[in-house]
This record gives C-alpha cells, structure tokens and sequence, in this order.
C-alpha cells in the first residue's frame, strides 16, 4: 500500500449501514458523504486522524453487495482491496435489523484476512437497544461494540480498543510536509482514470458513468523527489446546479482545491476549454493555488495543432499555466507529470530574495514606467508568492497586470498566482 507508514483501519460492510457517518466519527469532522441513499461511498477513502498521542487512517469504502454487477463489483473489488491491506478491519452492522445473509457472507470473506476483524453493531441510540448487538456473536468475531455513529455514544470506548488492537509504529512525519496535488474538472472527463496511472494502483474507481467519484481519495505516493499526495475529486459543479449528494461533492471539491498546493485541472480535450473548466480554473487561482492543465483524451483529438492553440489561449489568462496532452487510458504523455508538478510546486513555494525583487523592480522601471515610481520591493510569503512594493498605490489595472506578466517571466512562475500589494512610503517608514 501506498502510505504504508501510518496504520490503517479498514471500515467493511453491507450497504447503508452507517459507515462514512462513523467515519466521521471517528476522525472528529465531516470530511465523508453521509446521505441516507444506499451505495453513496464507492471509493476507498483514506481521512487520518489521531486518539491519545497515536495517529492512523481510517479507510472508507463503500456497501459490499453479492452478486453485484457493473460498478457495485467495481465497489466490492475497492473494499477486498482495503481490507487486505489494513491491519484492523472493522466490520460495520446494523443493530436495529439484526445478522442478515449479507453481514454472514462478508464475514466468511473477512475470516481468511490475515488482520483482526473487530464487530461494530452500529444504530444503538440508547442504553435498552445494546442487547441488539449480542445477536452478531454469531458472526464469530466475538463480542460485538454497540455504537451510534450518528450521536457519537460508545465512540470513545471504539477508538480506545482500536488503539488497543493497531501496532505502534512510533513517530510518523506529518502529513503537511507533503506537497499536495488534486486533481480536479467536471465530471467524466477522466480524473480517476488519470488519478489511477499516477499514483500506480487501482485505487478510484473507473467506471463509464459520468460523477462516478464523489468523495475525495487520498493517495500519498512515493517519487525520487519524496512523498507527494494526490487528491482524486468528485466532477466540479456550480452550486446552483448541485443537488443532494452532489452538492456535498461539490462541497468536497472546494475545499480539496483549498487544501492543495497544485490543482491539476483535467478537461476533456475534445470538448475543449469549457466555459466550466474556466469557472474551475478561476476558483484555483481565486485561492491562489498554482494550476496545471491536462488536456485528456488527446488520443481522440483530430485536429491536433489547432485544439492545442486554442487550449493555451484560453488557459493564459489563469496564470498561463502549462498544458499537457496525455491519454489516461493508453498512459501516453503520463510520464512527464511528475516532473512539471514537482516544478510547479517548488515555484508556487519560491522565495525571492530582496535583493532579486529589488533587481527586477529597477529593470522593469526602467524598460516601461509604470506611472507610479516604487523604491522597494520584498517578498513576505510564498504559497503563493505574494510581493509588497513600497512607494505607492495601485499603478493601475494594465501595469499590474504587467507587473505580474513580468515577474511571471523573470521567476518563472508560469501556472503560479502572484500576488501584488502596494504601499505608500517605504518599510522602514511602516515599521
């Protein structure tokens, strides 16, 4: 697995038995789609978390289903897959129904896993329904901890017995030290597809049926530079047009582009530069995360030299960021990714010194006067690269604009918001 370094518990069960609302639970926010429809989580996704001084992941997946075809295997597949690789599995009931042939025909599967199966008898609101949970002894994972996942009784007496069951493998780097890559664009246009050759596994699934992925999927994924995680996201839509479970997808969306350095803006490259895939790209920028734009399905594309024109056109006024043509499913152009990302991330983190922004600031001035003389400029964060020049206002819209163009240029922040502040008077005059 991926991570390997943090251990993992593995949430198994049926559907609809409350296993992203214990999820949340258990990670003490509401980071999963919970809804009341059956089958809502079809991925396995990791959220990590910590009780008493000791941090883990826990690994959602979605409702295992007998016999199921089409997309609910897919879903199955992903849950075998994360039980295999967990050291706990926490298999996840329904109290107020009782054992049903499901919940038996998954323990016969969990039964030739190597890791310990712990029973959770969820839905137990209160004290006189706990008897319930005795019924799933016959499960043969022993005695069974009632819980209510949606009002949060017995969680605590849950997360103790996991620590209690989890190996310690001691002091594990935390997980900001990673650069963050999400992946985001509208649906169907290939993410997990794109997502799946990355990071080197199966882990999202793929499936031909547009908004397949709603949560977000975590992958942290080892290259030659060190760890670098990936963030597979559900299909971008406006709000307005997002309704029940996908307005909460599109809630995930948003905050997986805040929580990433680099968006990697995945569109269609038949259907062009959308007027969503705009809407994304200005988002990115708007939060000032540095964009990389793949242009997938490039293997269907007819008019090659002229849909690659048209894409950087329209992409330029988002930080002009790179586009990549690839092919998810041939792998074709893939390879070059890593790379451009680690790049682009080590851009969007750049620090200038003083003295170089002060260069810049003199050669600028010189070229193009820009109505406003500035005597000093300093960078005073990165991520993205944010400048202060003192002297004065504003210049105005095009010499900002041409300020940016330029140090876009001198710094080589193609894909990389810059941001410009201005102030009157110097910075000792400030102090």
């Amino acid at each position: 697995m991926s991570r390997g370094r943090l251990p993992v518990v593995a949430l198994i069960g049926r559907q609809n038995v409350g296993k992203s609302t214990l999820a949340n639970r258990l990670v003490g926010r509401r980071q999963q789609v919970a809804h009341e429809t059956a089958g809502v989580t079809r991925d396995r996704v990791e959220l990590e978390t910590s009780w008493r001084d000791r941090r883990f992941v826990v690994v959602d997946t979605g409702g295992y289903r007998s016999g199921g075809r089409g997309i609910e295997a897919l879903v199955t597949r992903q849950a075998d897959r994360a039980a295999e690789a967990a050291d706990l599995i926490l298999l996840v009931v329904d109290a107020r129904t009782g054992p049903l042939d499901e919940d038996e025909a998954i323990a016969r599967r969990l039964r030739r896993m190597p890791s310990p199966v712990l029973v959770v008898a969820n839905m137990v609101d209160s004290e006189r329904e706990e008897p319930d949970a005795a019924a799933f002894r016959r499960l043969g994972f022993g005695e069974p901890l009632p819980v209510s996942a949606l009002h949060g009784r017995g969680a605590g007496e849950l997360l103790d017995r996991i620590i209690e069951l989890l190996p310690d493998r001691g002091s594990v780097p935390p997980e900001s030290d990673e650069p963050r890559f999400a992946l985001v664009g509208r649906p169907n246009v290939g993410k997990s597809s794109l997502f799946n050759r990355l990071i080197g596994e199966e882990r999202s699934v793929v499936f031909e049926e547009a908004g397949t992925t709603r949560d977000a999927v975590d992958a942290v994924v080892e290259w030659p530079t060190g760890p670098v995680r990936f963030v597979d996201t559900a299909g971008f839509r406006r709000p307005s047009r997002a309704r029940g479970i996908e307005y909460y997808s599109f809630l995930r969306t948003a905050r997986a582009i805040e929580r990433a350095d680099v968006a990697v803006l995945v569109l269609d490259a038949v259907d062009g530069f959308t007027a969503e895939d705009r809407r994304i790209a200005a988002r990115v920028v708007e939060v000032g995360r540095g964009l990389y734009v793949v242009a997938n399905k490039w293997d269907l594309v007819e008019e090659r030299e002229a849909t690659y024109r048209s894409l950087s056109e329209r992409a330029r006024p988002f930080g002009d960021p790179k586009v990549t043509r690839v092919s998810a499913l041939t792998g074709a152009g893939v390879r070059r990714l890593p790379i451009d990302l680690v790049v682009l991330h080590e851009r969007w983190s750049m620090r200038a010194s003083t003295a170089d922004v002060n260069r810049f600031l003199e050669d600028v001035q010189r070229a193009h006067p820009l109505g406003v003389r500035y005597r000093y400029g300093t960078q005073i964060r990165s991520g993205p690269p944010t400048i202060v020049l003192f002297g004065g206002g504003p210049p105005g819209t095009a010499a900002e604009r041409f300020l940016e163009r330029r140090l876009r240029e001198r710094f080589s922040l193609w894909g990389v918001p810059v941001r410009l502040h201005f102030r009157s008077g110097s910075a000792r005059e400030r102090r």
